[in-house]
């Protein structure tokens, strides 16, 4: 699996072009942007997946559906955002649910619905690579907003909490700023110092915290 990014929109979010062999999935394409396309290449795109339905993280989605042919995928708790920024006309092909698993070249990407930062946002989880699509739940160093319409800030804690107890270590790719590591944000991420255990001395030692 091979996973590039692209920081797209003045809100500099990161759209995720995932690939297995002549396949390819986009997460979150927030614009418009030839560069969507120039990295896809000639591989088909069955899907677009967003995390979430905020203008800088759906921007991109008829775009890339009409040049690929790709079906778009979000969580119905977020078709009230996506269709108030993006009209009536512009409509998903399907819905995701907690436990959903979207394969693609062997590759599952597994659902788990994350609400706080809005209603729908969801994680998608790739538990072959260790890997965590996480949106605007988690940063490096930071979490998401809970002050925009629909945020719920309790909503937020436990989600925060379900990611923290997910046992060992995975990657994050957030929906903005860098790469990091959930073992890493156990260890030094300020928001969530409450939510977690005491950490081990060392990051990323004793993974379960």
């Amino acid at each position: 699996m091979k996973i590039e990014t692209l920081v797209l929109s003045e809100y500099q979010s990161n759209c995720y072009i995932v690939t297995v062999d002549d396949l390819g999935i986009v997460i979150d394409p927030g614009e418009p942007s030839p560069e969507i396309l120039d990295l896809i290449g000639n591989r088909k795109v069955p899907y677009i997946l967003n995390t979430h339905c905020h203008p800088d993280h759906i921007g991109g989605v008829g775009f890339v559906r009409e040049r690929c042919g790709a079906k778009l995928f979000l969580h119905p708790d977020d078709e009230r955002i996506f269709s108030f920024f993006m009209g009536e006309k512009l409509k998903p092909d399907g819905y995701l649910k907690e436990g959903d698993r979207i394969e693609i070249g062997g590759v599952v990407f597994e659902v788990l619905h994350t609400p706080g930062h809005s209603p729908g946002s969801v994680v998608f989880r790739v538990e072959s690579e260790r890997v965590l699509f996480t949106g605007d739940l988690i940063f490096a160093g930071s979490i998401g907003r809970t002050d925009f319409p629909g945020s719920d800030p309790q909503a937020m804690a436990r989600s925060l909490q379900r990611i923290l107890d997910l046992p060992g270590d995975y990657k994050i790719y957030s929906g903005h700023g860098p790469v990091t590591t959930l073992a890493m944000e156990r260890w030094t991420n300020p928001f969530l110092q409450d939510l977690t255990p005491s950490p081990s001395p060392w990051p990323g030692e004793g993974g379960g915290l």
